[in-house]
């Protein structure tokens, strides 16, 4: 059944009226201040956790060296390469599902249930008195730093 000409040119100018509005155009000096506001207030916070994180990556060969590696027995086989690598894995695995979870739970949520996670994670490597742990610390690692890659993508 074919739509009436009446009903498809009510359509067709409600189409053209919801377009108006999503086009609508925003202040020059609104969109600036938009921008400077998260400039100012997300960006530095944004940096500051990226920075911990490289840090991160890195400070395992630091720590490697420091002791680690003779208090938790990381020279027993490849043990000290599955921790270094277990990280990428769920990194790696959880992009996907990730940024399903941003789009249900909305960036403010999820960046927040991220970071949070990520220091627990973070401070439980300095604590773990087997390598068994570390592992997992180093996995849970990954699973909640993707989570704030996601959002800067």
């Amino acid at each position: 059944m074919a739509p009436s000409p009446k009903s498809s040119k009510v359509f067709a100018e409600h189409v053209e009226d919801v377009e108006k509005d999503v086009l609508q155009e925003y202040p020059p000096e609104i969109e600036k201040n938009t921008i400077r506001l998260v400039d100012v207030r997300i960006l530095p916070l944004l940096g500051l956790i990226f920075s911990v994180a490289v840090v991160d990556r890195i400070n395992t060969g630091v720590a490697r060296i420091a002791g680690m590696e003779k208090d938790l027995r990381l020279d027993i086989g490849n043990r000290y390469s599955i921790v270094a690598c277990i990280y990428f894995i769920p990194y790696i695995l959880l992009q996907l599902p990730s940024n399903m979870v941003l789009r249900k739970l909305g960036a403010r949520t999820w960046v927040s249930v991220c970071v949070i996670a990520w220091g627990a994670a973070q401070l439980g490597m300095g604590f773990v008195p087997q390598w068994g742990y570390l592992v997992l610390c180093r996995t849970l690692l990954g699973v909640f730093e993707v989570g704030l890659t996601q959002v800067t993508s």
